[in-house]
């Protein structure tokens, strides 16, 4: 009986005070605390009518929104009304704002309460509804309890409410849970419960933000794994695979099934080195690795990173594979392993850089060897990547290497490459060599004539057997590489040396190509040299091309070029740089060099040269067994310019060259 009246006490005085509060605007702080005190304050200043009848508000929100929010806290609204259920008491969650989201209660205290505005949409926050627990959760963001007469509204004096907000992870306000009943049934346990009850809410949000966040986390990394080309595998600390990508399945030629949670010994073998990487505590990037998986092997570039904790403890690999073909094209494309002249960049109108021209395109339609002869300077580079680009090869990479300008010791690590470990110096890593470089491509092998004789021998059986061996290596790899040599020197007589295998000749002499030299397209020489001139003219950024005067065309044409196109193109710069901006280029422009050169060559030269032309005729004669046709394809010359020359020479061809001997002078003649 104390305690009622204690509460009826309590409500009097409390009631009292609100009635001087709204009639002369006083508070007695000793009978409300402060935070009531304000918000009656706040309330009135709003304009809330605290005798508003609450049977017409229906101020209502749409609450299709908050789906989430009623997700997360239903269950915990569930359990507590289930503590309250009977007691007259309702359950409700409210947004951030106020607004009433959901209501649990008995059909009795519903009934009771039904002239007050405890439906779903209807925001209780402060500017509506004044003073209440709700309004003031939401404010001050701290539970709190509102009784009686506390509240702004006169028609909820017969109320006693408790409140207590819950925030998401950054601490933004998420809602509110709240109970309401009458002041006659008020129990000091009511917050306590409301408060109870916002904490698990928050537990449970926090674990699901958790979940969602790494749910999250895996759908960025596994979007991240397929988005890169390279194959990615996980696999725990046991060897057990626990993601792997698209590219990872399309290179071992698996499903995403058969792959993930079966242990890297299954796939890849009881050998498997990244087991061993693991036990050994070894990381590693861009190894050579070959792999044998579903019955295919392939060489990867393989990189592997160990997974570890705060305590340094090993939970796993990550393994990075990288097609071998791939990373040869990537590393082709940086360092411009690229063909870049094509037929259309040649130039000439004389028969017959027509006819080498025409030549070298019927022959970049076929997969042969192709052998192509002359002199410095006459565009044999200009020309292999021509074939290059024709063939069915062009998206392949386009690999040069000058046989002469290497030292002789490192020829073969050169071309096949080295494994790890192979020789003192080597990389610890190893290093391919060009033939694998040029993989699907065109290998281009410029002055061949200067290979040591040791790498011939390697080389053919190359040609021959179409693989491969690392210098310190076991494993032979696939040479899938169309081969194109060259050589300015001249390669019968240095078969008749013993310095060139005569069976390496035969192998590379399937296609011979000779690219005629620039003194003998005498039509061609002011072509080029207009064009060179207007190369040099935009290279100098010069307003206005020279024009070349009659003394100095003259003097071009009457030049023997031993240099060719490429000492032509040399000299034209040269010219327009010592011409220092004349608009017109004559002889005292040319390079001292040239100054100094005889027009004309001698006749002593001349003889030198007919007697080097007759040698080279002789040994083809030979080689062919005397067949017009071989050997005037063998010297990259027509047969009827062969019947001329052996004409010229007054030869006599025999059926066999059993029969043929020289005499003194090198002419043939039949044996009696």
């Amino acid at each position: 009986m104390t305690e009622t009246l204690s509460l009826e006490k309590r409500t009097e005085r409390i009631g009292a005070s609100w009635q001087r509060f709204i009639v002369k605007g006083k508070i007695e702080s000793y009978v409300v605390s402060e935070i009531i005190a304000n918000s009656w304050q706040r309330s009135l200043e709003a304009g809330v009518n605290p005798f508003v009848n609450l049977q017409t508000f229906f101020t209502v929100k749409n609450i299709i929104d908050y789906k989430y929010l009623v997700k997360v806290s239903r269950p915990f609204l569930d359990n507590l009304y289930a503590f309250v259920k009977g007691s007259d008491f309702l359950v409700l969650l409210t947004d951030a704002d106020g607004t009433i989201i959901k209501v649990l209660g008995d059909p009795v205290i519903v009934q009771k309460l039904k002239n007050i505005p405890f439906r779903e949409g209807v925001n209780w926050g402060e500017g509506c509804l004044g003073t209440n627990c709700i309004a003031l959760a939401v404010k001050e963001k701290i539970p709190v309890h509102v009784f009686a007469a506390e509240h702004f509204i006169q028609q909820l004096h017969s109320l006693v409410g408790s409140a207590a907000p819950f925030f998401c992870q950054n601490g933004n306000l998420l809602g509110v849970i709240a109970m309401f009943g009458l002041f006659k049934d008020f129990h000091p346990h009511t917050l306590g419960m409301v408060v109870a009850s916002v904490k698990a809410i928050e537990n449970q949000i926090l674990y699901m933000e958790a979940n969602r966040s790494l749910k999250r986390s895996y759908r960025e990394v596994t979007t991240i794994m397929e988005e890169i080309t390279a194959g990615l595998i996980s696999a725990d600390h046991q060897g057990r695979v626990s993601m792997l990508n698209t590219a990872a399945c399309k290179m071992l030629g698996i499903n995403y099934q058969a792959g993930v949670s079966q242990h890297l010994g299954q796939l890849f073998g009881k050998d498997c080195p990244f087991l061993q990487a693991m036990e050994e505590d070894l990381e590693y990037s861009d190894r050579d690795i070959t792999l044998s998986c579903n019955g295919i092997t392939n060489r990867f570039y393989c990189s592997l990173r160990i997974i570890r904790d705060e305590n340094n403890k090993k939970l796993g690999m990550v393994i990075t594979l990288r097609e071998h073909k791939a990373i040869r094209r990537l590393v082709n494309r940086a360092f411009g392993a690229q063909a870049t002249f094509t037929f259309s960049d040649i130039y000439g109108e004389h028969l017959l850089i027509k006819k080498a021209i025409n030549a070298a395109q019927r022959a970049a339609h076929s997969n042969n060897t192709i052998l192509i002869v002359g002199e410095s300077g006459t565009g044999k580079e200009m020309f292999a990547q021509a074939i290059h680009n024709e063939s069915e090869r062009c998206r392949g990479p386009f690999v040069a290497i000058n046989c002469a300008g290497i030292p002789r010791e490192l020829v073969e690590s050169e071309l096949f490459g080295y494994e790890a470990g192979a020789f003192t110096g080597a990389r610890r890593e190893g290093r391919p060599g060009k033939f694998e470089l040029a993989q699907g491509g065109t290998l281009f092998l410029d002055e061949i004539g200067d290979m040591p004789l040791e790498m011939q021998a390697k080389l053919l059986r190359v040609l021959q057997d179409k693989f491969i061996t690392r210098l310190g290596g076991d494993s032979p790899i696939l040479a899938d590489v169309r081969v194109i040599v060259a050589t300015n020197r001249n390669i019968f007589a240095l078969v008749e040396e013993g310095t060139f295998r005569p069976d390496l000749f035969y192998r590379i002499n399937v296609i011979t190509l000779q690219l005629p030299s620039l003194r003998t397209r005498e039509t061609d020489i002011l072509l080029l040299a207009n064009l060179f001139l207007e190369k040099a003219i935009f290279k100098m950024g010069l307003p206005s091309p020279p024009r070349l005067s009659g003394r100095l065309e003259e003097r071009l044409l009457r030049y023997s070029w031993p240099g060719n196109v490429r000492e032509l193109q040399n000299v034209i710069e040269q010219m327009v740089f010592n011409a220092n901006g004349s608009l017109k280029l004559d002889e005292e422009h040319l390079p001292e060099k040239m100054m100094k050169t005889a027009t004309t060559q001698s006749g002593s030269e001349d003889m030198a040269l007919e007697a080097q032309e007759l040698k080279h005729i002789l040994l083809a004669l030979e080689m062919c067994q005397g067949n017009i046709a071989h050997s005037a394809r063998l010297l990259g010359i027509g047969r009827n310019t062969l019947y001329r020359k052996i004409n010229k020479y007054n030869l006599h061809v025999p059926r066999s060259t059993s029969s043929l001997e020289t005499d003194q002078t090198g002419y043939l003649y039949k044996k009696r």
